[in-house]
This record gives C-alpha cells, sequence and structure tokens, in this order.
C-alpha cells in the first residue's frame, strides 16, 4: 500500500482524538468527535463493502465518506463568514464545528437517495 493511503487511513482516528482538543470546549469537541467516527465508520464499511463486491453500497458510504472529508473545505467557508455576522470568534467556532459537517452529510444523504430512485 502506498504511504498515502496509510496516512489518509490514519487522518480519521486523528480526528476523533483531536476532537477531544478542540477549541470552544465540549460542544464543538462532540462535534469534531462525531465526525470523525461518522467518518471513520463509513470509510471502513464502504471498504469492507467492496471487499464484497457489493459496489452500490460501497459507492453510497463513499459518498457519506467524502461528504466528511469534504468538511476541512466547509469549515473555512463558513468560519470566516460566521465570524463576520456574528462578530464572535468563539461562538462561530462552536457552530461551526457542527455546521461543517452535518449539511454535507445531509446532502449526501439526497445524492444517494436520488441516486438509488434513478437505478
Amino acid at each position: 500500500m502506498p504511504p498515502s493511503r496509510n496516512r489518509d487511513s490514519l487522518d480519521k482516528f486523528y480526528s476523533c482524538y483531536m476532537g477531544m482538543y478542540a477549541n470552544g470546549g465540549l460542544i464543538s469537541s462532540v462535534g469534531f468527535i462525531c465526525l470523525g467516527f461518522v467518518w471513520l465508520i463509513t470509510t471502513l464499511a464502504g471498504v469492507m463493502q467492496i471487499r464484497k463486491g457489493n459496489v452500490e453500497m460501497h459507492r453510497q458510504l463513499m459518498t457519506y465518506s467524502y461528504a466528511c472529508t469534504f468538511t476541512v473545505v466547509t469549515l473555512r467557508l463558513w468560519y470566516p463568514i460566521l465570524k463576520s455576522i456574528t462578530q464572535d470568534p468563539d461562538s462561530s467556532y462552536l457552530i461551526v464545528a457542527w455546521l461543517c459537517w452535518l449539511p454535507n452529510v445531509m446532502a449526501a444523504y439526497f445524492i444517494n437517495k436520488k441516486s438509488f430512485k434513478a437505478d
């Protein structure tokens, strides 16, 4: 396995661990820890499904995994917007700890639902 794949797999573990030390206390920590677990579980389940030959379930699970991965981008989009609206960086961070990934996961749900109906 190439080194980059090993590092990418470890990122999911690190996100759970790092969530315990997130700025903003318990609310943001729980948000990031939940993100880490959803990311880890969907990725591992997706890998297990492709090994079983279940391509459709793999595709759906990896859509969720990608939605979790994309939170890196959405956090960086939402945080400055919220900070400028609220004028409070701490409150903005509490909100963005959840806002960076929950809408992504909901979007993945609707993508999967639409794809399932199309098939």
